[in-house]
């Protein structure tokens, strides 16, 4: 089992391993940070919340069917695909901000969402102007990029920087999904403004990655 995985199911239970099968049933709630390796989720088939936090992968197919799911959390985590999401019929809540998701359809023929989060990610045109409207009329409370700030993160994967861009309560910044490239995605993201992004972008792009070394760039409050 993946020792991030463990360490959240021995936080929630106060057991340590190995996890007999009926304690893993009994989990309802997981908060789980930095994992590599989610397989073993399908044990707990009872959850209820789960939050996935600087997890890489993120295959939502193969964390087995959860029924009981109502609320999925990843941020940023290498989550690309939603394919899957039909195996949480209970769910209602998806928070998926800073991700690297480009399609939406499968939440279409998923469960009915009453609140949807994908900030932060990659969309595509058609998954930004037509498919998130179309999950809000379905009576989700759907939450997007504002346009500026989307077309920012497309432009840095246009470059071949898997960055996303967003906006948090401080200012817009920069984050690395994943643990490709930094071992706590959720921490140290600089606080840039949309016009010195895209100037460096159009002029020495290669500076870009340095931002994240910048110390005076760095928030004093953590969280979006």
């Amino acid at each position: 089992m993946d020792p991030s995985l463990a360490q959240a199911i021995s936080q929630e239970t106060g057991q340590q391993q190995p996890f007999s099968l009926e304690l893993l049933q009994s989990v309802t709630y997981l908060h789980v940070s930095y994992a590599r390796n989610l397989e073993h989720l399908s044990a707990c088939r009872n959850l209820e919340i789960l939050q996935l936090i600087g997890c890489d992968p993120v295959d939502l197919s193969q964390l087995g069917k959860l029924p009981m799911l109502a609320t999925l959390v990843v941020q940023f985590s290498n989550l690309k695909n939603l394919a899957g999401v039909e195996h949480f019929p209970s769910l209602r809540r998806l928070i998926a901000g800073m991700n690297r998701i480009q399609d939406l359809s499968p939440l279409l023929s998923g469960p009915k969402l009453r609140r949807l989060d994908v900030r932060g990610n990659p969309l595509s045109e058609n998954s930004y102007r037509i498919l998130a409207p179309q999950v809000q009329e379905k009576g989700a409370r759907v939450s997007v990029s504002e346009e500026l700030d989307w077309k920012m993160t497309l432009e840095l994967q246009r470059h071949g920087l898997p960055y996303c861009f967003y906006k948090a309560h401080d200012g817009t910044r920069l984050c690395r999904p994943g643990l490709a490239l930094t071992d706590m995605p959720d921490l140290s993201h600089p606080i840039v403004a949309r016009e010195e992004l895209a100037n460096l972008l159009d002029q020495n792009p290669d500076e870009v990655p340095k931002l994240f070394d910048r110390m005076d760039l760095m928030p004093t409050t953590l969280g979006p």
